[in-house]
């Protein structure tokens, strides 16, 4: 900084030489003049030694408050404004000071602008959702009401994938305020999965495809019902959607070693490709397989991903193409999740 602190002043500098030359030109030339040699000497010695201390102590007073603000540049936060140092003078520190407040009371109010209208579009997606799900729910009670009826059973599977979406809307609104909505409990695996396979039994029959829950069926894991729930149905709606016509998806379920639960959910569809594998959790990725299903919007594995980071719960993918995909959920027993659980008991 002190290099560009002297680039800044190059015409002070340029006077001071210019001053000290014809000083010394004065005293060499002008007859009336009557000066040694080691006094001239002197002079220069004294005039550049005054200089350069002056320089210096300019330097320090005139850039202590630009370090202070380069200082905070290197951690800007929300609170940016808060910590900048007060202005030590009026000139120039004042102005920039004025200009940098000027900054923060504009973004803020754009801020409260874009959350405000963030709101009302939140707002407005959640009550349309809500309108969607009322001739939904007609569509239901007609569908039900006419079970025996093969086109009625045709239609249940398309209204079961639209209530399905419409319902992964709601948690993707639901989200960011997630964590106050959570209530973990010990909550029995079977009765969390066989939920959720009877919300889905019209998609597996349409496509006659079987599910077998293997292990220690008895097994409990500490979760929110309705998220741990949301992820559970993620992970088996991707199973079912790939998994080919007369298929079988495997649930096993296991205790291991260290007491924690995890559900192993294996289907026998295409497998990922192992370029993809790495960013099936990634936003709106859909993959080689969501080019075939263009149904895919890649969403509901980030969904599973985001849910599972806040539910403590270990989400892996193990996949071979031709073979099939495997996707494992592990419930640990110890965790902050379950230490809440606890405190709040």
């Amino acid at each position: 900084m002190f290099i560009a602190y002297l680039v800044y002043k190059k015409s002070w500098i340029g006077l001071m030489g210019l001053v000290l030359l014809l000083t010394n030109a004065l005293l060499l030339f002008d007859a009336g003049i009557q000066v040694e040699p080691y006094s001239i000497v002197y002079l220069n010695v004294l005039f550049l030694t005054t200089c350069v201390v002056f320089f210096i102590w300019r330097y320090k007073k005139e850039t202590s408050y630009y370090k202070s603000l380069l200082a905070l540049s290197d951690d800007l936060g929300d609170d940016w404004f808060e910590r900048m140092p007060a202005p030590r003078y009026q000139f120039p520190d004042r102005i920039v000071y004025n200009l940098l407040e000027n900054i923060y009371e504009q973004d803020q109010i754009k801020r409260r602008e874009d959350q405000s209208t963030q709101q009302m579009d939140h707002n407005d997606l959640v009550s349309w959702v809500h309108e969607m799900k009322t001739p939904l729910t007609a569509m239901k009670i007609t569908i039900d009401a006419h079970r025996s009826n093969e086109l009625a059973q045709r239609l249940h599977t398309t209204w079961l994938k639209i209530h399905l979406l419409l319902d992964r809307q709601l948690y993707i609104s639901r989200l960011a305020n997630s964590d106050s909505d959570l209530l973990p409990e010990e909550l029995k695996v079977n009765d969390l999965l066989r939920e959720e396979i009877r919300e889905l039994s019209t998609w597996c029959m349409e496509k006659n495809i079987a599910i077998d829950i293997t292990g220690n069926t008895t097994s409990t894991a500490f979760t929110d019902k309705k998220w741990g729930g949301f992820v559970m149905r993620q992970v088996l709606t991707n199973a079912i959607k790939y998994s080919p016509t007369n298929g079988t998806i495997v649930i096993n379920v296991e205790t291991d070693a260290n007491q924690s639960t995890v559900i192993t959910i294996k289907d026998d569809g295409p497998g990922i490709q192992a370029h993809d594998l790495p960013r099936i959790f990634d936003r709106g990725f859909t993959g080689e397989n969501g080019r075939v299903q263009h149904t895919a919007t890649g969403m509901g594995l980030y969904l599973a991903k985001e849910i599972s980071k806040k539910l403590h719960i270990q989400i892996d993918v193990t996949s071979t193409v031709g073979e099939g995909t495997s996707i494992s959920l592990l419930f640990t027993r110890k965790n902050s999740f379950e230490q809440i659980r606890q405190s709040v008991l």
